[in-house]
């Protein structure tokens, strides 16, 4: 019994550092968008370096997007260490 539970604390505390989620930014419906600009980083766990910009502006550039119909950031981390994206979708 004591094993098992050993186990089952083991993997909380390792589940406990998974970070996943998406938000939407901004979101512009009226617009058909074929085009998906995408700047992911890789995520620094001391917090230092270069963070995405949550604008879109980078993102948007970088798929020559000129219309913008919706701009969503996602982060999948694990214990501090993964990757921060932010994809912008337009025309």
């Amino acid at each position: 019994m004591t094993k098992r539970m050993l186990l089952i604390a083991m993997l909380l505390a390792v589940l406990a550092g998974c970070e996943s989620y998406t938000w939407l930014l901004f979101s512009n419906p009226s617009l058909n968008g074929g085009k998906e600009g995408r700047e992911c980083l890789p995520s620094d766990p001391l917090g230092f370096g270069r963070t995405v910009d949550l604008t879109g502006n980078e993102a948007m550039r970088l798929g020559s997007i000129t219309k913008v119909r919706s701009v969503e950031y996602s982060v999948n981390k694990f214990h501090g260490v993964g990757k921060e994206c932010v994809v912008a979708h337009g025309e």
